[in-house]
C-alpha cells in the first residue's frame, strides 16, 4: 500500500516580501502565523531558529511568511541574495507559483522512488521533528514537488512544523482549505505521468482542464499552455470567504471570464469543494 499524500502547502516566490504579503492579507483577510526572518510587525514574536534550521535558511537565502488557509498554508518567499535558486527562478520566470508541498507519513518511499527513476532533488530539510524532500522541476516539469513528513505526534494530526506552534489560533474565518493546485505545461500528458509515477496515484481526465491527479486530500491539475518546463499558475481556495475577497480585489486583479483573483503572478480560483 502506498503512503497517503495530501496537499498541505503552496509556495509562491516574489521579489519583495512585504508588499505582496500586505496585499494578500488585505484581499483575503489572512493572518501571518510563522516564517523565515523577523515578522514581529505582523504580530508574530521573533525567536532565533535552532542551528540546523538557521543553516538551512542561510543556504537557501530567502525570507518568507506563512498564512493559514483552513488547515493548509500559503507561503511567500523572497530571495535575500542573487546566488540562490529562488533568485535565479525569479530572473527566469518572474513572480508566481514555485512549489507544491504535500504531507505524507513516509518520505522515504518517495525519495527511494526518485532515486530509482534517476530524478534529482531540488533540496532537502532533515530536522529532528520534520523531514522534506523536494523534486527538481527540471526532471518532473511544472514546479518543485515536495513530500514532507512530521516526525512528532501522530501522522496527519494537524501539526505542521513550518507553520510554528501557534498557527491554529491564527486561522482566518471563512476559509476551509487549499483544494487544488494547477500546473500549466506544454505537454499535460507527459508531465502528469511523471507526477503520477512519483506520487503513486493515477492520472484522470479533468473536464475543462486537461488531466488531474487526485490526492488523499486535494487535486493537482495539469492545463495545456506555457513554455518549456511549465509553471504552477493557480490554486483553488475553498470557503465562503472567497466572495468577499473577490469584492476587495482591485479591478486589475480580477481575472476575466471567471471569478478569480490574480496577485503577483498566481491566480486564486474559487473552489466549490475540497473533500
Amino acid at each position: 500500500m502506498m503512503p497517503p499524500v495530501r496537499l498541505r502547502q503552496i509556495c509562491m516566490v516574489v521579489e519583495t516580501l512585504e508588499p505582496v504579503l500586505d496585499r494578500l492579507i488585505e484581499v483575503f483577510g489572512l493572518t501571518v502565523c510563522h516564517g523565515k526572518g523577523d515578522l514581529s510587525h505582523y504580530g508574530v514574536p521573533y525567536h532565533e531558529p535552532p542551528a540546523y534550521q538557521a543553516a538551512f535558511f542561510k543556504q537557501h537565502g530567502v525570507t518568507g511568511a506563512l498564512l493559514p488557509i483552513g488547515d493548509d498554508f500559503l507561503e511567500l518567499i523572497a530571495p535575500l541574495r542573487a546566488d540562490t535558486p529562488a533568485a535565479r527562478y525569479l530572473a527566469r520566470r518572474g513572480e508566481g507559483g514555485y512549489m507544491v508541498i504535500t504531507e505524507t507519513d513516509d518520505t522515504g518511499t518517495f525519495q527511494a522512488r526518485a532515486t530509482r527513476e534517476g530524478l534529482r532533488l531540488a533540496g532537502m530539510a532533515d530536522y529532528p521533528t520534520y523531514h522534506e524532500v523536494q523534486m527538481d522541476p527540471r526532471d518532473i516539469g511544472g514546479a518543485i514537488l515536495s513530500f514532507s513528513m512530521q516526525r512528532e505526534g501522530r501522522p496527519f494530526d494537524g501539526g505542521w512544523f513550518p507553520a510554528g506552534a501557534d498557527w491554529q489560533a491564527r486561522r482566518a474565518p471563512g476559509w476551509e482549505a487549499i483544494a487544488t493546485a494547477t500546473l500549466t505545461v506544454a505537454d499535460t500528458d507527459r508531465t502528469a505521468a511523471r507526477w503520477s509515477s512519483l506520487i503513486g496515484a493515477p492520472v484522470e481526465p479533468d473536464t475543462g482542464h486537461g488531466a488531474a491527479i487526485r490526492l488523499d486530500k486535494g487535486l493537482i491539475r495539469f492545463r495545456p499552455g506555457h513554455g518549456a518546463g511549465g509553471r504552477l499558475t493557480a490554486i483553488g481556495l475553498a470557503g465562503p470567504a472567497f466572495g468577499a475577497a473577490y469584492d476587495r480585489a482591485k479591478p486589475n486583479e480580477r481575472v476575466e471570464n471567471g471569478r478569480a483573483i490574480r496577485i503577483a503572478g498566481l491566480t486564486f480560483e474559487e473552489a466549490s469543494s475540497w473533500r
